[in-house]
């Protein structure tokens, strides 16, 4: 008995083969904790991963609609995106389920929600084959306060078919307009104004100037062939028998013998025959008038100070005066910011504007007259604060044509007779005509350094290069690449949603 007493005591202090006991009994635990961890890092990977494309899919979806209106396509364009960023096998997980629908509390936003399994290594050992993730996200559309200036190119081609075919221009551009403002409507607590500049060989704006922005006396070509019985008559005389003539405003149809010279100069603003002749440049001389390719802040905002204040005034575009050899144009009045009522109250005001199209292209009309209706600090500042409701203003141009800059040296325009007249310098004298490529540049260089002037006042630019081939002398307007758009008269409306949803700002909600 003594014997086995001292045996068991020999066993119990002889620790030889312990390491190995434990090492085999800890084998197990250590594998689960080291499984655990390799499948829970693959597991937190896909589930960012799986974030990402959750929240790539609810802010292309949300960048697909068009207002609060939520169709198939929104979906599709959610998912196509969804499988992008995670395509299927990603730390090969599986995906079970992805749902893209606009939410049911709020129009507005789209919510998404997916879910997929991750398979396991060493867990699988255990019993645990996958570990189960999901996410949800939420994207809306942050429109805040806008002000929008549309330019539209009403020039005579706008009546042609684009080159492959079809309806005319200016009703593709009328049945596509209302794309803007639909991408853009329905939006909660924001403000949102259109204003539209229609403009071809001039623009008509004087009915929302002032009575002093207008001179009372406007020179214009009179012939001077020593016919005293038709003094201006244009098969009597050319272009070199005509002199720079002073006409008053009470001289001319819209004076009548019960008002004064304001009144006068009235009834012409509001008559809807209000176009103007483009200013002198800011420093320059108002007779003859001298104007600069270069565009300044102050070319844009600077108004006149007082009736008399002649070189910051504008002329009267007056046909029934200015003796010109070829035709006069004055589109429809040109419209300021304002909010409308519903789609239907914005068409009608397209329509309007787009009533009158005929007369060459001057792209620097349009785009200097859109700054200036636009401008917080220029003429109409007291109506186009910086901030609306605390809510900073938004400025934006979206600019149409459907062809190259199209000057025409003998023609009646906002810059006089350019072959006569030299307001411009350069041109007089010369018979250039639209595709000569002098005249053209100097007026393209006017169009681009206002262009880049109204950017540097913070406007953002859109351009849309409607049926044309050369687009070199218009893209460069467009605030990048990415705000330039061609378009063949087919997806116009699509192109003006495009615009108003990348004029809105994508936010995720959650």
């Amino acid at each position: 008995m003594g014997s086995f007493h001292t045996f068991l005591k020999k066993l119990r202090q002889d620790r030889k083969g312990n390491a190995m006991v434990i090492g085999v009994a800890a084998i197990f635990p250590i594998a689960a904790m080291i499984g655990s961890g390799l499948d829970m890092s693959r597991a937190y990977l896909a589930q960012a991963k799986l974030q990402n494309a959750c929240d790539s899919a609810a802010l292309a979806a949300r960048r697909s609609m068009a207002g609060n209106v939520f169709e198939e396509s929104d979906r599709v364009e959610g998912q196509r995106f969804f499988d992008f960023n995670f395509p299927d096998g990603t730390a090969g997980a599986s995906v079970n389920s992805v749902t893209i629908q606009q939410s049911a509390t709020n129009t507005s936003t789209v919510e998404v929600s997916a879910n997929a399994e991750v398979p396991t290594t060493l867990m699988a050992i255990f019993g645990n084959d996958a570990i189960p993730i999901s996410v949800t996200c939420n994207a809306d559309q942050d429109y805040g306060n806008n002000d929008i200036m549309v330019v539209l190119d009403v020039t005579g081609s706008m009546n042609n078919s684009p080159s492959g075919g079809g309806a005319s221009k200016i009703s593709m551009l009328r049945n596509g307009a209302a794309g803007l403002y639909r991408a853009l409507s329905g939006a909660a607590n924001t403000r949102t104004r259109y204003g539209i500049i229609p403009y071809s060989m001039s623009v008509n704006v004087a009915r929302r100037l002032r009575t002093r922005d207008i001179l009372r006396e406007t020179y214009y070509l009179q012939c001077d062939n020593g016919d005293d019985d038709e003094p201006n008559d244009p098969d009597d005389c050319t272009y070199r028998e005509t002199e720079l003539v002073p006409i008053h405003i009470n001289d001319t149809k819209w004076a009548s013998d019960e008002n004064t010279t304001g009144q006068n100069i009235r009834d012409f603003r509001q008559s809807g025959e209000g176009c103007v002749e483009e200013r002198p440049s800011i420093g320059e001389s108002d007779h003859p008038i001298v104007i600069r390719t270069t565009v300044s802040e102050d070319d844009i905002d600077l108004i006149a100070s007082n009736g008399n204040d002649r070189a910051r005034q504008w002329g009267r575009y007056d046909p029934d005066q200015q003796h010109a050899q070829d035709y006069d144009v004055c589109p429809a009045e040109a419209t300021k910011l304002r909010t409308y009522g519903g789609e239907a109250a914005y068409q009608n005001a397209i329509d309007a504007a787009t009533a009158t199209v005929t007369g060459n292209t001057y792209h620097d009309l349009g785009i200097i007259w859109a700054s200036r209706f636009l401008s917080s600090t220029g003429m109409f500042a007291s109506d186009n604060p910086e901030e609306f409701n605390g809510v900073p203003v938004a400025k934006h141009i979206v600019f149409l044509t459907d062809g190259e800059m199209c000057p025409e040296d003998d023609a009646y325009t906002s810059y006089g007779v350019e072959d006569v007249e030299d307001r411009i310098t350069g041109t007089a004298g010369r018979i250039y005509g639209c595709g000569n490529s002098t005249l053209r540049g100097l007026h393209t260089e006017r169009f681009l350094s206002a262009c880049n002037t109204a950017r540097g006042m913070g406007m953002t630019i859109w351009v849309i290069a409607f049926d044309v081939t050369d687009t070199d002398d218009i893209a460069p307007c467009a605030t990048s690449t990415g705000h330039f758009y061609t378009s063949d008269g087919s997806n116009l409306e699509a192109v003006f949603e495009r615009i108003g949803q990348g004029i809105g700002r994508l936010r995720l909600t959650q």
